[in-house]
């Protein structure tokens, strides 16, 4: 840990040029409930992510890109939908 926070998460700005999001759209995906931040400190309500969720991350950007709505995307991550491109 590093002042409290693990050193293996990444800030939500460092998160969001790894996943191709904004940091609004994180913000956004985190309330939603699509993308959730690994660590958020209780004290300044900084988010901080893992770089493994960088997948989870891409895919969200890419089926938005093919105009996903978020209902979808949701079920697709959650693996209760599949979504083909035709």
């Amino acid at each position: 840990m590093l002042g409290g926070v693990d050193e293996d998460l990444l800030p939500i700005g460092q998160f969001a040029q790894l996943g191709r999001l904004s940091v609004k759209q994180l913000r956004h995906y985190d309330e939603l409930g699509l993308l959730r931040p690994a660590y958020v400190d209780a004290e300044t309500g900084y988010r901080y992510y893992r770089a493994s969720q960088a997948r989870e991350a891409l895919s969200i950007g890419l089926l938005r890109s093919l105009d996903v709505p978020l209902p979808v995307v949701g079920q697709v991550l959650s693996g209760a939908v599949s979504y083909t491109i035709s």
